[in-house]
């Protein structure tokens, strides 16, 4: 029999795991190392599961989980070794989704231009690409919803370039 504790995490990791997953290839330039940054934030969401107070949106205080362990965990660019917390065997944590080898090729290309982004342009890319609202992306960042905006356009602009590069007129 599974606790509550138990059945809150299996439905929130259902619920987003996809969404904190792409997070973690927004941060980790290696499909290996974004594994590794995706088991530290479940580790990390599963020990903080209970002191949860419901002051704000659950999806907003995962992503904010998500985003403060990315930060550390780019920081230091390499794997860290956790304190053995283990999240119980009986639990269905299925693989996020997968994409058919077109639709990866795109999705590759997009992370990998986002990747060359500096670090607050990359979060807020791959939390825009997750369409979570400027609110919450402001409250994540921590800064303004209106410098979000401003980002965003600078982000679209930058990606475009990127990504459509324009020949050069002689």
């Amino acid at each position: 029999m599974k606790s509550t504790k138990e059945l809150q995490f299996e439905a929130l990791y259902q619920s987003h795991k996809d969404k904190v997953y792409r997070l973690c290839l927004g941060f980790a330039r290696e499909k290996e190392l974004a594994n590794d940054l995706f088991q530290e934030i479940l580790i990390k969401i599963w020990r903080h599961l209970d002191s949860f107070k419901g002051e704000s949106d659950i999806s907003t205080w995962i992503y904010r989980i998500a985003y403060n362990t990315a930060l550390t965990f780019s920081a230091r660019e390499k794997k860290k070794e956790e304190k053995k917390t283990e999240i119980p065997a009986n639990l269905d944590l299925s693989e996020p989704e997968n994409y058919n080898s077109e639709q990866e090729i795109r999705i590759q290309m997009l992370y990998e231009a986002i990747n060359e982004l500096p670090e607050l342009d990359r979060v807020i890319a791959t939390l825009l690409l997750e369409n979570t609202a400027y609110k919450a992306i402001a409250e994540i960042s921590g800064i303004s919803e209106n410098y979000v905006s401003v980002k965003v356009n600078r982000i679209k602009a930058a990606l475009t370039q990127k990504l459509n590069p324009q020949p050069h007129a002689n």
